[in-house]
């Protein structure tokens, strides 16, 4: 099902490992889900924040936060 996740969800693979952890308000969809478990299986090992900036440079959830408020 696709659309933005309300709460941060953690991918695991069959044996219960994390793959990674997705940001609340990350838009997921099939397309996203199969480009985040070819990069786990190219890197071997869980997906980090700087991982998923470089599959999805432009998701809105993934910016860093300045600590700033508007």
């Amino acid at each position: 099902m696709a659309g933005k996740l309300k709460e941060p969800p953690v991918i695991t693979d069959h044996r219960r490992e994390p793959v990674c952890i997705l940001p609340a308000g990350f838009y997921f969809d099939d397309q996203r889900w199969d480009r985040i478990w070819q990069r786990f299986e190219e890197k071997g090992e869980a997906l980090s924040h700087e991982d998923l900036r470089a599959l999805f440079p432009d998701e809105p959830a993934l910016i860093p936060r300045t600590g700033q408020q508007r």
